[in-house]
């Protein structure tokens, strides 16, 4: 017959015929994998570098050298994240994409007030058309094609925003913040998706990170050196030209 029960010190007797045995009750260890770890340092950066951004434009009079396009677009493709990480079942997929849209609508609806460059605004309305395309012919073509887009989607950001920040000869309600944190966010859901096999997070990084290098490098380009390229219009304030902070 065996039975049981707790000594003084915690620890649990067990007793089987004469022999008495403690055995020392105890707590599991709680074990966090790498991903976890990663997953939630790019939610949080996720969230952290949408903000800069928003943030000068609300301080700001002006939304100068900022792509109205290039908002709209992200904020698109993180509706799209969202639901795909949803769909998936990668909650560090789902939180990263759920938690820049705020950020990033706020951004939006800011430069639209505050005279944002608003070339090339068919984009979203294109762009949101074809993630619907994509995702309705899943059950046709497969997840592929909806993955490579999505992981593509960031094409949509930064190509407007360093196109326009090129052309622009003001680029002072552009943060460099932003675009510095991205590199970090975009190299920490590469890593996240090596770690997890996700391809979508892969390309992601890829393309963010070679986008925002080519912005920062416009905002450290100093105006006078910039204007020999871009030539600056009569009407334009040369002394008023200044850097992004």
């Amino acid at each position: 017959m065996r039975c049981s029960s707790q000594c003084d010190d915690g620890r649990y007797v067990r007793r089987h015929a004469a022999a008495v045995v403690c055995v020392q009750n105890r707590k599991q260890p709680v074990n966090i994998s790498l991903a976890t770890v990663v997953g939630l340092a790019g939610t949080l950066l996720a969230f952290a570098y949408t903000v800069p951004q928003m943030r000068k434009l609300a301080r700001t009079e002006t939304a100068a050298g900022v792509s109205v396009a290039a908002l709209a677009n992200s904020t698109v493709s993180g509706v799209a994240w969202t639901i795909f990480g949803v769909v998936e079942h990668e909650l560090w997929v789902v939180l990263p994409a759920l938690l820049s849209l705020p950020g990033t609508a706020g951004a939006l609806l800011l430069a639209w007030t505050r005279g944002g460059n608003r070339d090339r605004l068919w984009l979203p309305a294109l762009w949101a058309a074809t993630i619907a395309a994509l995702t309705a012919l899943v059950p046709l073509l497969g997840s592929r094609p909806i993955i490579v887009a999505l992981g593509c989607s960031i094409t949509l950001m930064v190509a407007p925003a360093a196109l326009t920040a090129w052309r622009s000869h003001d680029v002072s309600a552009i943060a460099a913040s932003a675009w510095a944190m991205l590199i970090v966010d975009a190299m920490l859901a590469g890593a996240y998706g090596l770690l997890a096999d996700i391809d979508a997070n892969l390309i992601y990084a890829l393309v963010a990170t070679s986008g925002a290098a080519l912005i920062l490098a416009r905002l450290a380009v100093p105006p006078h050196v910039h204007a020999r390229f871009v030539p600056v219009p009569d009407d334009v304030d040369r002394d008023g030209l200044s850097l992004a902070a």
